[in-house]
């Protein structure tokens, strides 16, 4: 197995809290790559493309999460392309620059999907499948490590096996469960990434951090695994491109 250790995040649905996401990722010296709408759900505020412009300058990424961020297994073909195209092509006119990966809404996508988002010309898609550090994935089902969000055990549980993830309720199972918080869960999963190899990649939503509270939580999880020697510190596209290379 490869030793090589990449950490990524990406932080989903464009909220204004994203700004002080941010500033928090660019203290700990910490990749990112956001998935925006361009219009939020149910009327949610989104951040405007100054703000993405300034994320870029920043070295942050920015990815296509939709037009209005809808759930994409029950679109017909014209409102699927529309949503999904569309919101590649919208992205790239208001930044100038070209927008690689793309990021399911609510996590729920199907072949179909994949093959509107691959050929729409993404380079690759993050879903929201937890307890994964493999290298070895398929590009338009990037998986994920962990969330930013307290869920009880049984949420973990029932996610997994809605899923069908067998082998990240298996990894939770004998390895997580024990962890009295994800705070603690992600630094266990970052300490096997850095003894084995692998992608730790958290992921979350920042008006979730700003109603929970979760920002010194989150900042002491950045802490501890930012600025480590030997580590590849990644935005989601790189991540991929480097996990490929590695695998």
């Amino acid at each position: 197995m490869s030793q090589t250790t990449i950490v990524t995040t990406s932080w989903d649905d464009g909220h204004p809290c994203d700004a002080r996401l941010a500033e928090a990722l660019a203290k700990s010296g910490l990749p990112a790559t956001f998935y925006v709408p361009l219009f939020g759900e149910d009327g949610k505020p989104v951040l405007g493309p100054a703000a993405l412009r300034s994320f870029l300058k920043q070295g942050f990424e920015i990815g296509a999460h939709t037009v209005t961020h809808k759930v994409l297994i029950s679109l017909d073909k014209e409102v699927l392309t529309r949503e999904v195209c569309g919101s590649k092509q919208l992205m790239e006119d208001q930044l100038g620059e070209e927008v690689r990966m793309f990021c399911y809404p609510r996590g729920r996508y199907d072949s179909r999907v994949i093959d509107s988002v691959q050929e729409s010309g993404f380079l690759g898609a993050r879903t929201t499948r937890m307890f994964s550090q493999s290298m070895r994935f398929e590009r338009f089902e990037m998986p994920t490590s962990l969330q930013a969000f307290p869920h009880p055990p049984l949420d973990y549980l029932k996610n997994l096996g809605k899923r069908g993830n067998l082998p990240g309720f298996a990894r939770y199972i004998s390895k997580y469960a024990r962890c009295k918080s994800w705070v603690e869960m992600g630094k266990s999963m970052f300490d096997e990434a850095m003894r084995e190899g692998g992608v730790w990649h958290i992921y979350g939503h920042s008006w979730e951090l700003e109603e929970l509270g979760l920002w010194d939580q989150l900042q002491e999880l950045f802490s501890y695994v930012a600025n480590r020697p030997g580590v590849i510190y990644a935005t989601n596209s790189k991540a991929l491109e480097r996990a490929a290379e590695a695998a």
